[in-house]
Parts: C-alpha cells; sequence; structure tokens
C-alpha cells in the first residue's frame, strides 16, 4: 500500500523567511532536486502555518498542501533538464501565478501547469483568506514534440473547471488521493497513467477553447499592454483607454468579461496595487517613502491607497514592507 505522508511546518512570524518550508515544497511536491533556489516569505499576522500530505503512485507524487498566506519565487542555480512540470489544482482560497511573460489567476476548482525549467512566483490573490488548499501531481517531462508544445503553450495558463475533461481530472485527482491509502502498486501505476493522460487531454482543451476567443484574447492583451506602459498616469481611465486604442468603452469593457480581474477598471486598481507591492519588496527602493511609492503608480490620494492595498493583500502598506524588511 502507498502510505500517506505528513510534513508540518509552523512558524511564529517574528521570522518572516521561511527556508524549511521552501527546502519542504521543493523535496516533496516539487520533487526537483537541486540546482533551485526557491523562497518563501510569510504574509499576515497570523503565525504560519504549512502541511503537505503526499504518496508516491508509480514515478510521480500526488500531494495536498493547506497553508496560511506566503509567497513563493523560484529560480534555478543551473540546467536541470529532467526537471518534472507540475500540475496545482486549487481546492480552496485564490491565487497568483507568474512565469516569464505570463501570468494567471486561479481560484477555487481550477488549475495550471508550471514549467520547471522557468522561474516562477506564486502568492495568494486575497490575504484576508485563512488558508489557501491545493493538491499537486508531478508529471513525467514529456518527450514527444506534440506535448512539449503543449507544456510550453499552457505553462502557467488558468484551467477552466467549466469544461467536462477539467472537471472529471479534478473529481479524479480527489478521490484519487483519498483512496491512495487503499490502492496497491497496480493501481497506483493506473491511477498514474489515466492522470497523465487526462491532464494532457485537459491542457489541449483549454488550449483549443482559448483558440476560438483569440479575438477577445488580442484585445484584452492590447489593453493590458496599455495600462501597463501607463499605469504611472493618474488619469488613466476606461475612456482614456479606449480614445488611446481606437476603442469604444463598451468594447473595452467587452474584452475583459472573462478576465479574472472582473473589469477593466479593477484590473487596473490590481497593477497599480502590485507594480507598489513590488516597490515595496524591493530593497534597493528602501528609503522611499510609501507616499511617494503609491504617487507615482497612479493614487491620487495616500488613504484611498491604503485602504485599497490592506483589502487586497491583507496588510496595510508598511507591514508588508516590514515583512520583507525582516525575511
Amino acid at each position: 500500500m502507498s502510505q500517506i505522508q505528513v510534513v508540518s511546518v509552523e512558524r511564529d512570524n517574528g521570522e518572516r523567511s521561511l527556508p524549511e518550508w521552501g527546502d519542504a515544497l521543493r523535496k516533496h511536491v516539487g520533487q526537483t532536486p537541486l540546482p533551485e533556489l526557491t523562497r518563501c516569505v510569510s504574509i499576515g499576522k497570523q503565525r504560519f502555518a504549512g502541511r503537505i500530505e503526499f504518496a508516491t503512485l508509480d514515478h510521480a507524487v500526488l500531494s495536498r498542501v493547506t497553508t496560511t498566506p506566503y509567497i513563493q519565487t523560484r529560480s534555478l542555480r543551473g540546467p536541470n533538464p529532467g526537471a518534472a512540470p507540475l500540475l496545482i489544482a486549487l481546492l480552496s482560497g485564490t491565487g497568483r501565478v507568474e512565469q516569464p511573460n505570463r501570468s494567471c489567476t486561479l481560484h477555487a476548482g481550477e488549475w495550471c501547469l508550471f514549467d520547471p525549467l522557468q522561474p516562477f512566483e506564486a502568492s495568494p490573490f486575497e490575504m484576508r483568506k485563512m488558508r489557501n488548499e491545493y493538491l499537486a501531481l508531478t508529471l513525467e517531462r514529456p518527450s514527444d514534440p506534440e506535448r512539449l508544445g503543449l507544456l510550453e503553450q499552457g505553462a502557467a495558463r488558468c484551467g477552466n473547471a467549466k469544461t467536462e475533461l477539467s472537471r472529471t481530472l479534478l473529481a479524479t485527482l480527489t478521490e484519487g488521493f483519498n483512496q491512495l491509502n487503499r490502492l496497491g502498486p497496480s493501481s497506483r501505476k493506473n491511477l498514474e497513467c489515466a492522470l497523465t493522460e487526462m491532464v494532457w487531454d485537459a491542457v489541449r482543451e483549454q488550449l483549443e477553447a482559448q483558440s476560438a476567443g483569440v479575438h477577445r484574447d488580442v484585445l484584452c492583451a492590447r489593453i493590458k499592454s496599455y495600462v501597463e506602459r501607463n499605469v504611472a498616469d493618474p488619469e488613466l481611465s476606461v475612456d482614456a483607454i479606449a480614445q488611446a486604442l481606437g476603442m469604444s468603452t463598451r468594447s473595452v469593457h467587452r474584452a475583459f468579461e472573462a478576465d479574472p480581474a472582473g473589469s477593466i477598471s479593477n484590473y487596473v486598481w490590481m497593477r497599480r496595487l502590485n507594480r507598489c507591492a513590488a516597490s515595496l519588496r524591493d530593497p534597493m527602493q528602501a528609503d522611499r517613502s510609501i507616499i511617494d511609492i503609491c504617487f507615482s503608480f497612479g493614487f491620487k490620494s495616500a488613504s484611498h491607497f491604503s485602504r485599497l492595498f490592506h483589502e487586497y493583500f491583507g496588510v496595510p502598506p508598511r507591514e508588508y514592507r516590514t515583512a520583507f524588511e525582516h525575511a
């Protein structure tokens, strides 16, 4: 039988850096040997608590992770061509995943792939959530060109839980984990094979569905690119974006109907807040005041910025900066 093993890490937040949690994720969830650098930083006032339950199927590892809010960054120290891709399926909470030139926001019931040959950053989307929980499955790195293409195109893209294959995949992952202690070697091997085939079929289905909405995605990408270039402009608005891009305001709104941000206005505020957060984390900008940072990214009121930042990240800007100063 495949017995589920458990690793727990708990830490008071006097020290924000969590090297033991990063090591546990790398060893038991990602199954990635060195060379790799994983950095985890606890966020929020509550005591950090992380728990990993994991078991081996045949070669793959299936795990369930429950944790309080933290930010994780990962980079390679050197070549690691055999690093296993990782599927993450979010069970509760929300999270944001970023890899080079691509990012996505996950909600409960959604999933995405990580490409281990690329750096990534993962963080809770709403830090007010006291617990995030997800299932993780390591995948053998594909060798055939078609699946390599699926990995390249599908990494750090949100898997929509509304499609049939995605629902089946999530249900099989969940029930498979719940039954791990009852499965013999042959059943574990069959489960790994079934999940592997299902994952690549689900990625293929998602990419085909996304290609059907390519026009909307192109418009959305144009808008996001304009927002990124002009996010510091305090006069940035839906009307200003529409006029600059030669679109109607209705077209701008429609381009964001399927975006995780929910609306173009929310997206602008999210990007401003994330750019401010990046500056607060940057040790090279430690001498800049919080007011200077918020005004430099389009906020007109320090109190408005502080309120939105607290709502979005779950902690005030000053406490957020302090967490990284002591990490």
